[in-house]
């Protein structure tokens, strides 16, 4: 390049580096193959499903006056999902029916609006920028379990006396009975299988409104806003799994009875 050439900013802008087409590479398909039952397995159970109705309202401010609204990307993330599986309802023989789900999280917004950087009688001239803001949500609920969770329960700690025939700062006595020196404690200890979630997925229904406004010009027609109202329902479809151990029986294969003649709805 000459010393005094000039390179514009969109010189190579759009500009294609590289293309090529990439020829198909053959494959082998592969039947997977597993062991028949019966066996034991130790396998993801869902133990509840639901829908969670969160309402959200929210009141937030861009970086700028803005004309109008343009378009609104949203994303869901949850940054808590926890179940207390003995919190809800109890059965009288102790089979647990439903417990309590906490969820917490945000609503990603990506914001595009139209700026007003230009206003004429007949005209609007501005920008299109953006803004990205996370709305957090909490939520609490009930899940009624569909298969129940297992659970166990540390057992009750057992003491045991040992039998001591002196005492321990004096052992030329005689003395029978429970040993001062010693201690013997047993403990029964079962660890359960945390149950964990999937997100599933999300529906939102929300009103945007417009507020704060202002005017640049007292006899400007044009209005702009500096602040946004959000009104938002948020439907949270979310599973619950739990690690559990599951009997899988034999199953049989039935074969086709050849003696039998089908009929197509065309032949009745």
């Amino acid at each position: 390049m000459e010393k005094n050439q000039t390179t514009h900013p969109c010189d190579n802008c759009g500009e294609i580096i590289s293309s090529k087409t990439l020829p198909l590479s053959s494959g082998v398909t592969i039947i997977p193959s597993g062991i028949s039952g019966p066996l034991v397995a130790k396998i993801p159970v869902i133990i509840g499903e639901t829908e969670i109705q969160i309402d959200i309202e929210a009141e937030f401010n861009l970086n700028e006056p803005f004309y109008e609204i343009k378009r609104i990307k949203k994303n869901v993330y949850l940054t808590q999902c926890k179940l207390l599986p003995r919190s809800g309802v109890v059965a009288a023989d102790g089979t647990l029916i439903s417990g309590k789900l906490f969820i917490s999280g945000f609503v990603r917004k990506n914001i595009e609006y139209a700026t007003a950087d230009c206003i004429g009688d007949k005209v609007v001239s501005g920008r299109i920028a953006h803004t990205t803001i996370d709305v957090p949500f909490t939520a609490v609920t009930e899940l009624e379990y569909s298969v129940p969770p297992v659970v166990s329960v540390r057992g009750v700690q057992t003491e045991i006396d040992l039998l001591s025939s002196c005492g321990c700062n004096d052992c030329t006595g005689t003395i029978m009975g429970k040993s001062g020196c010693e201690q013997y404690f047993e403990d029964s200890i079962t660890f359960t299988e945390t149950p964990y979630c999937e997100l599933v997925g999300v529906r939102i229904i929300e009103d945007d409104i417009n507020a704060d406004p202002i005017k640049c010009h007292p006899d400007s027609k044009v209005q702009l806003y500096n602040k946004i109202i959000e009104k938002m329902v948020l439907y949270v479809k979310i599973k619950v799994l739990q690690v559990q151990q599951v009997n899988i029986p034999l199953t049989h294969t039935v074969k086709p009875d050849c003696t039998t003649t089908q009929y197509s709805d065309y032949e009745k």
